[in-house]
This record gives C-alpha cells, sequence and structure tokens, in this order.
C-alpha cells in the first residue's frame, strides 16, 4: 500500500506536468513556425530543449547518486516553473532568447527525468515495473490528449502567455505532490559528486560490457536517432504539407496522443515478461513501417491514423528499455549508469531533431518518412541480430 500511496503521487505529478507541457508545446511549435516559417527552426527549438539533456547527463547522474532522487525532482520542477514564466518574455524579445530559454529547461529535465527513473525502481517491485512504466505513459499521455485540446483553444482564443503561465502552475503542483514521497538514502553515501562524475567513464564501461545494456543503448543511439527525424517533420504536415493551421496542428496532437495512451493500456495489459530488446526492436520496427505510409499518404487524416499508430508503438520502445534499466540489482553506480543511458539516448534524438528540421526544409516532410522509415529498418536489423546471436550462444 505504502509503494501505490507513493506511486500515484509519482503518476499524479506526470500527468500535471505533461498537461502544461503539451499547452506549451502547442503554443510553442505555432509561435516558432508563425514568426519564422520554418521546419529548421522548429527542429531547433526541439533540439535546444534536448541538448542540455545529453552534456547535463554525466553531472545529473552523479548528483542522483548523491542525493535523494525526490529532492532533485522537486527542485527541477520548481526551476522550470520559473523559466515558463520567462518563456512569453522571451518570446516577444526574439526568437534566440526562446532557444536560450528551452535549452535552460532542458537542463533541469536533464536532472527530473532519471530521477524518476530510478526513485519508480526504487519503491515498486521488480514484477511490477512493467506496469508501473505503463502507467506512467497513460498518465503522461492521457494529460497531453487534454493538454493539446487545451493548447490549441488558448493559442487561438487568449494567445501565448497563458500557456506559458499554465505550464508554470503543473510544475509547482507537482513539486508538492512530490514533496510526499518516502526518503530513500542515496548508495553512494557521502562521495564528492566531482569524485562520482569522475567515475562515469567507468561507468560507461559498465553499460557497453553488458551485452543487453549495450544493445539497449545501441538501439537508442541508431535507428532512434532517425526515427527521430520524423518529429519536426509531423509539425510540417500539419502546417505546411496538409495547411491545417494551428487547431490543425493541436488536432493532429491530440489524436495522436490517443495512440500514446492506447500504448500505454496495451503495455499494463501485457505486462510483457520476455526480452526487453526484443520488445524495443519490434516496437521499432512498427514504427519504422508506420513512417513509411505517412510518406505516401495522400490525406490528413490517413497521415495521423498512421502517426498515432507510430505513438503506440513508441511507447514499447520506452517502457521496455526503462524497465531494463531499472531492473538493474541495487548498486552505487546505478544512477550514473540509467543517467548515461538517457543521455546518450537523449544525445541521439537531439541530432535527429536538428537533421530532421534540416532534411524537411531541403527534402520535403513526407521524403523524409519515406527514407527515415526505410533506414530504421536496416538500423534494427544490424543492431539485435548480432545481440541474437549472442544471447543465444550464452
Amino acid at each position: 500500500m505504502f509503494a501505490d500511496r507513493s506511486l500515484l503521487r509519482i503518476l499524479g505529478a506526470q500527468g500535471l506536468s505533461s498537461l502544461g507541457t503539451s499547452v506549451s508545446t502547442v503554443a510553442l511549435a505555432v509561435m516558432v513556425f508563425d514568426r519564422t516559417g520554418s521546419v529548421l527552426h522548429m527542429g531547433g527549438i526541439l533540439a535546444a530543449g534536448a541538448l542540455p539533456l545529453v552534456l547535463m547527463s554525466f553531472l545529473g547522474g552523479a548528483l542522483l547518486d548523491r542525493f535523494e532522487g525526490k529532492r532533485l525532482m522537486v527542485v527541477a520542477d520548481l526551476a522550470r516553473a520559473g523559466l515558463m514564466l520567462l518563456m512569453p518574455l522571451a518570446a516577444t524579445r526574439s526568437v534566440g532568447l526562446v532557444y536560450v530559454v528551452a535549452a535552460a529547461i532542458g537542463i533541469f529535465a536533464s536532472v527530473f527525468n532519471p530521477s524518476q527513473v530510478k526513485v519508480v525502481g526504487e519503491i515498486v517491485p521488480k514484477a511490477g515495473l512493467v506496469k508501473a512504466n505503463s502507467y506512467l505513459s497513460i498518465a503522461g499521455e492521457g494529460a497531453q490528449l487534454g493538454g493539446y485540446v487545451l493548447g490549441g483553444a488558448l493559442v487561438a482564443g487568449v494567445g501565448y502567455g497563458a500557456t506559458f503561465v499554465l505550464d508554470a502552475a503543473s510544475y509547482l503542483i507537482s513539486a508538492a505532490l512530490l514533496i510526499g514521497l518516502p526518503a530513500v538514502v542515496p548508495r553512494a553515501g557521502g562521495a564528492r559528486v566531482s569524485q562520482l562524475m569522475r567515475e562515469s567513464p567507468r561507468v560507461l564501461s559498465t553499460i557497453w560490457q553488458a551485452l543487453s545494456l549495450r544493445t539497449n543503448l545501441l538501439l537508442a543511439c541508431v535507428p532512434m536517432l532517425v526515427v527521430m527525424t520524423g518529429t519536426p517533420n509531423a509539425y510540417g504536415l500539419a502546417l505546411d504539407v496538409f495547411k491545417r493551421g494551428p487547431g490543425g496542428f493541436a488536432l493532429m496532437e491530440t489524436v495522436t496522443s490517443i495512440g500514446w495512451l492506447l500504448g500505454g493500456v496495451l503495455a499494463s495489459r501485457v505486462a510483457y515478461r520476455g526480452d526487453r530488446n526484443l520488445y524495443v526492436t519490434l516496437s521499432m520496427l512498427f514504427m519504422a513501417v508506420c513512417y513509411i505510409g505517412v510518406g505516401f499518404a495522400g490525406t490528413f487524416w490517413l497521415a495521423v491514423l498512421l502517426l498515432t499508430c507510430t505513438a503506440m508503438a513508441n511507447v514499447g520502445v520506452i517502457v521496455g528499455s526503462m524497465t531494463l534499466f531499472q531492473e538493474i540489482p541495487p548498486r552505487p553506480d546505478k544512477g550514473r549508469i540509467i543517467a548515461l543511458r538517457a543521455g546518450f539516448g537523449q544525445m541521439a534524438s537531439t541530432v535527429g531533431l536538428l537533421v530532421g528540421g534540416a532534411l524537411g526544409q531541403a527534402l520535403g516532410e513526407q521524403r523524409v518518412f519515406v527514407a527515415a522509415g526505410l533506414v530504421t529498418i536496416i538500423l534494427c536489423a544490424s543492431v539485435f541480430l548480432p545481440y541474437w546471436v549472442g544471447m543465444r550462444r550464452d
């Protein structure tokens, strides 16, 4: 019961944060496209928020092994609330300032995200991790479903400012919920953060020497990079290819969120107990097939349907990967292992966002989807088949 109550707090915090984030995503994407008319800038803004997740992964992991995960989550929420209040001011000055604020928000996200993964792994029994991670996906995407509808209405009705204020409020309430989580003593004891950071290369070597962890890292850094090229181009589909405007963009995000929600429900029902990397690879392959379909879609609604199916499969990638690393037995460097996996995965995502925006600008959004789907299939096979052979030998 104690673990259940703690998980409910985390689910509530996740839902509130996702609600505000989805509202601000609609405002940010429409604002940047209105000001620049550029898919490249949309990819750049998304990358600016993601890049600190890469650069901060070493520090974030060291902090997580040194301090309580819940305290780090609370500090990150409070900081992001303040930064969200600055976003409307940045938007009125220049697009460059929006990049700066987005990067600062990403810095604190780089602390919050691995902390949540580790805290859930500490309070939930191993047998319930797949379901717990699925519930997190349901809470996040269910809130986003309402957030995109609300975001579209707010942007159309009262402008950008109110959306960022709402997001700030969501982070504050999230922090209040997280304060009540139980304390878990970090296993690194009183070690200095600088010492823990110096040990990070050895921690990365630990990941690389474990076949299952290395394969999951490669899946995140290679085929997932290609998958992420579709994200800025999905925005371009609504705003550029099919000319649906802010309302159409919000509608696309709303329907796509249903896919995330359904994917979470499906994952919680399946409670997959087999090979985590097989689970991740099959999900990526399904996403690749959907991407190819998006590239040939002749109507807005067919493209949205395929993107919704892609979102369902993406839940499998996230849940499978999170569970694999949460199942690592307790050890002094577990926080750094989780943070480094998240950091390198985010590095690939960041590159994918930047490349995707540039390719969409040069080639057209739908052509990018076809190419991304085909390349993802090839890369998934290249990464997973050696792993499969190695597992059979063992």
